[in-house]
């Protein structure tokens, strides 16, 4: 019997063993949206995949539909977003912490390219740029902002004058530095956004 092969990009979010040498994966796809997969045999010391399936590596994958879950037939690592990071602890704190955001908030099959971009915006943005503790907490907040908007848990009106900038426009240092005078206000809309969803 013959399955059709999907292949698209995507992120490692987390792993965890089962059996004796297999391992279940959640993956937030380009194509597909966040998917659970399983791949067989990858912690066996011959697998040519165990080392491209490191949690926070993007890649190309190949996957098969399972019954209950994917099941990955091939993967080819891009890069590691926490080995990219690896000399700057506070931004790749910031990275996890969007990453964890969304898999919080996204439940699902359901293909979002912007979305998957915005994860690799930041980590190019944050790749490149020194940027301050106090700094990451703005950065932070715009694209906690961008998420929700993104998964349309706000209403339209938080697109009017105070937050437009920053559902509309480019992370940027100004528009970080412009975040900090109305971050108080950001938050809230967060926190009030992620009450209506029970989270």
């Amino acid at each position: 019997m013959s399955h059709n092969i999907y292949n698209t990009e995507g992120i490692v979010l987390g792993s965890f063993a089962i059996g004796e040498a297999d391992k279940f994966f959640r993956i937030f796809t380009r194509e597909l949206g966040l998917i659970e997969a399983t791949a067989q045999g990858i912690r066996k010391t011959e697998s040519k995949n165990r080392y491209g399936l490191q949690d926070f590596s993007l890649l190309h994958i190949s996957l098969v539909r399972g019954r209950e879950v994917w099941r990955i037939t091939s993967v080819s690592t891009i890069k590691n977003l926490f080995f990219d990071l690896e000399e700057k602890k506070d931004a790749r704190e910031s990275l996890i912490k969007i990453i964890l955001f969304i898999q919080k908030l996204v439940h699902g099959e359901e293909k979002n390219e912007k979305l998957f971009d915005l994860v690799l915006n930041a980590f190019e943005f944050l790749k490149r740029k020194e940027i301050s503790s106090t700094s990451l907490k703005s950065f932070e907040t715009i694209y906690f902002l961008k998420i929700l908007d993104n998964l349309g848990y706000f209403d339209k009106n938080i697109q009017e004058e105070k937050f437009k900038d920053f559902l509309s426009c480019d992370v940027t240092d100004d528009l970080i530095n412009k975040m900090s005078f109305v971050e108080k206000d950001a938050q809230r809309e967060i926190d009030e956004a992620l009450r209506e969803t029970h989270l």
